[in-house]
């Protein structure tokens, strides 16, 4: 469920949501925390709950691709950012793409990173929270029912694969620590910071070409060539 924008939907009550959970997700907690803080709080907002528990990498991808989502009035993420990037890919796969994304995307903060629950949070006008009260905040955003658009980037790579994101792309050293401190997710978010002095004691180079379309060109309706200054 987005940030604030121009206009509101409303979710239905009685409310049935579809629930993708990665139980390995932060420190391990996703489905204990689910069960303790946020079914208590949707049972109170007359939302029911079909919870599916992810077992592996992409287990969500291939769920909101290939599933009929007409069952469900919502699709709820607890987990971090990354499983909701699955989702996302997911439902942009699916044949009925334009449809299925009208399906409000409500995250739920699980993870070691929960950086658009927090962004949510703060458009929401609540304190800058962590942990317990910021799923505790997310979920009340959830029994409220309201929901809004956000927008997507979307990338293409020179092998022809196209990724969508609802934060951004990394590439290089940020995109090193995310990776290599994958097996310390049992710390939790400090898995970045001993991820982050990993990478810093084996520093790599990056080479790379960064090229763009001036803003000013786009909107005077020319075309030129794209600039491709060394990055």
């Amino acid at each position: 469920l987005s940030p604030p924008g121009d206009s509101y939907g409303v979710l239905p009550r009685p409310c049935h949501a579809l629930v993708l959970l990665n139980p390995q997700s932060g420190s391990g907690r996703a489905l204990d925390d689910f069960q303790a803080v946020v079914q208590p709080m949707l049972a109170e907002a007359d939302i029911a709950t079909t919870v599916f528990v992810t077992e592996r990498a992409h287990h969500a991808h291939e769920k909101v691709r290939d599933e009929d989502l007409s069952q469900w009035d919502t699709l709820v993420v607890m987990s971090g950012d990354g499983l909701l990037f699955e989702v996302v890919n997911g439902l942009m796969e699916r044949p009925d793409w334009k449809e299925a994304m009208k399906k409000p995307l409500c995250i739920l903060p699980g993870g070691s990173g929960n950086a658009l629950a927090a962004s949510i949070n703060y458009y929401a006008g609540y304190d800058h929270v962590a942990k317990k009260k910021l799923l505790t905040n997310c979920t009340f955003i959830l029994c409220k029912g309201l929901y809004t658009q956000m927008d997507l980037v979307s990338l293409s790579t020179a092998s022809g694969k196209r990724f969508f994101s609802f934060l951004g792309f990394g590439w290089g050293f940020i995109s090193d620590v995310d990776i290599d401190s994958e097996k310390y997710r049992w710390l939790g978010s400090a898995r970045f910071t001993l991820g982050t002095l990993q990478c810093l004691a084996k520093l790599r180079v990056y080479q790379g070409r960064l090229s763009y379309l001036p803003v000013a060109a786009e909107q005077g309706g020319s075309s030129p060539a794209a600039r491709s200054p060394q990055a």
